[in-house]
């Protein structure tokens, strides 16, 4: 057929400059595969663990020590400075030397045998809100153990309480917390599988916006062709690298996989011929290099944070969210976690649907380029 013989011969042009511009895979395969591995390797541990502690007991007091060395055993934090007032404890925090404070009152023990109720202070570096929200939310169940277990041993001494008629006093409301899909709470599981691909995306970007320089005269129809075949060679490409980033994550750095692996390529297939596409019609309206790159960098590096995938759509403006929806990473960053965690995808139809209309329309505006702006083929000319 006609059509397959020009999408090949359109393919074969991309694929023999290979033979003479080795970049194309360095920048399309190897360096975002390398780049992966790193990404890899660097969240290997999935949580946050050793958050530098500073501590400043103004009691000490057996509690209070005791106290401490809860945290002292915990895995989240690291006791590295005992401080002197709660002054030289936001300096240490102020020189990155700690990221959490804890700040021990004096008179703690009294207080808390008397029923008085005392504070307890705890100082967290808000420039890092990821060991922030982790070092809060330990800290708090520390503090909520040592807070039931000072009111069950007080109802057991002044009120000749039982055991268990004590801590049914002091906790007069039981609840359970359940997190589902990602209990561990591990980073790598939540971030990975989506990121990879971010990482992968200028690649297929960068190398496929300066597939086109020039054009020769075609009929209006071969036109579509021609760019259907660089298409299809750097989405085929990028393609390439996205399996290959999915597989390491499963076979090498046990990232679990409840879904199926061929859905997770097929999705993964369908992106890159988005964002080759994409990059397709930047390079055709775009003839100038160094233009051609600032655009399609532009058009892509937003991709995790505008397309809700570091943080969360709808914490974002309504005007994003509408914008969100037009980038292709959107229906993709939510779907491959998912599929990841929970097994499932929330509306897979709809985002299949727009990742091929997505990839149909960017190679009508590469082409549309050329339509209007390049002289075609007429009866009179010889047939390329």
């Amino acid at each position: 057929m006609k059509v397959v013989r020009l999408l090949y011969e359109s393919f074969l042009e991309e694929s023999k400059k290979l033979k003479t511009d080795r970049m194309i895979l360095l920048i399309a395969l190897i360096i975002p595969i390398l780049v992966n591995l790193m990404v890899g390797w660097e969240l290997s541990k999935g949580v946050m663990d050793h958050i530098p502690l500073g501590v400043v007991d103004e009691d000490n007091s057996p509690l209070s020590r005791q106290l401490v060395q809860y945290f002292a055993d915990n895995e989240t934090f690291a006791l590295t400075y005992y401080a002197q007032n709660q002054e030289e404890l936001q300096e240490l925090i102020s020189h990155s030397k700690i990221k959490a404070g804890l700040v021990i009152p004096s008179h703690f023990s009294e207080d808390v045998t008397a029923l008085r109720s005392p504070s307890v202070l705890m100082i967290y570096d808000g420039s890092h809100m990821s060991i922030t929200s982790v070092a809060k939310a330990k800290a708090s169940e520390i503090l909520l153990t040592m807070r039931t277990g000072a009111a069950i041993k007080q109802l057991e001494g002044r009120l000749l309480m039982t055991e268990e008629e004590a801590y049914q006093t002091a906790m007069p409301i039981a609840f359970e917390t359940r997190t589902l899909y990602n209990p561990a709470k591990n980073f790598n599981y939540f971030m990975t599988p989506g990121y990879g691909t971010i990482i992968c995306q200028p690649g297929i970007g960068l190398t496929a916006v300066l597939c086109i320089t020039s054009m020769p005269k075609r009929k209006k129809q071969d036109i579509l062709h021609y760019m259907g075949g660089k298409v299809l060679f750097y989405g085929g490409l990028g393609s390439i690298a996205f399996i290959i980033n999915i597989l390491v994550q499963v076979f090498l750095f046990k990232i679990p996989c409840r879904g199926s692996l061929f859905i997770a390529f097929f999705f993964s297939i369908l992106l890159a011929m988005a964002v080759a596409a994409m990059a397709v019609a930047v390079s055709a309206w775009m003839p100038k290099r160094t233009i051609a790159i600032a655009g399609i960098g532009l058009l892509l590096l937003p991709n995790s944070v505008m397309a809700g995938y570091t943080w969360p759509l709808l914490s974002m403006s309504a005007f994003y969210q509408k914008t969100a929806y037009l980038i292709p990473f959107y229906h993709y960053g939510d779907n491959i976690r998912d599929l990841f965690l929970k097994g499932s995808m929330q509306h897979p139809l709809s985002d299949i649907l727009f990742l091929i209309l997505f990839t149909l329309a960017m190679v009508w505006i590469a082409a549309s380029k050329f339509f209007f702006f390049q002289p075609l083929l007429t009866k009179e000319d010889k047939p390329l």
